[in-house]
């Protein structure tokens, strides 16, 4: 104002429910003018705001505990995020059990992939589909675990797994002895 030697203007950050990680605002002066008054040099001030939601977490779920060989159908494995965040979070996925991932089972197309959970959304997926054969192994057991996340600040969840067992749906051989 005329007559004064400051003048103000307020910042004032908005509170959301998305997990972003401390930020910085720069503001910077881009012209003056009134009074004949100048900038002295390039002035600029940067603030800080700080993160107010706590730090993501995933969890790992499963559609159902099992699923028959040659059922036909799929499982859906969730990736569940604790929070939104502002950028892609992967869940790199380890396999252990019985079961052998890419004979006994896939995602449909291949491997059992790792699971991507989009920016601003809290749950991504992936397929669990078994494959039918023609040996009998029995019932065996497949445990899908997290083995890495990566982006977003996000963190596995203490240690998360699940475990699925495939149903045989072929019969037991037998045995015969001939002379």
């Amino acid at each position: 104002s005329a007559g004064s030697t400051t003048g103000t203007v307020n910042f004032t950050p908005t509170d959301d429910s998305v997990y972003e990680r401390d930020e910085t605002a720069t503001i910077a002066i881009s012209s003056v003018s009134g009074g004949s008054a100048t900038e002295s040099g390039s002035q600029s001030v940067t603030i800080t705001i700080t993160e107010n939601e706590s730090a993501p977490t995933v969890t790992l779920t499963r559609s159902g505990a099992s699923i028959a060989e040659n059922s036909g159908s799929t499982l859906t494995l969730t990736a569940t995020l604790s929070i939104k965040v502002d950028e892609a979070v992967t869940v790199a996925l380890s396999t252990s059990g019985a079961a052998t991932e890419g004979t006994d089972y896939t995602d449909g197309s291949g491997n059992l992939d790792d699971i991507t959970i989009s920016a601003g959304s809290t749950t991504g997926t992936v397929s669990f589909t078994p494959t039918d054969d023609s040996v009998y192994e029995g019932d065996e057991a497949a445990v899908v675990a997290i083995d890495s996340v990566s982006g977003g600040g996000a963190s596995e969840s203490g240690s998360q797994s699940v475990t699925v067992t495939i149903s045989e749906n072929e019969s037991a051989p037998t045995v015969t002895l001939a002379t």
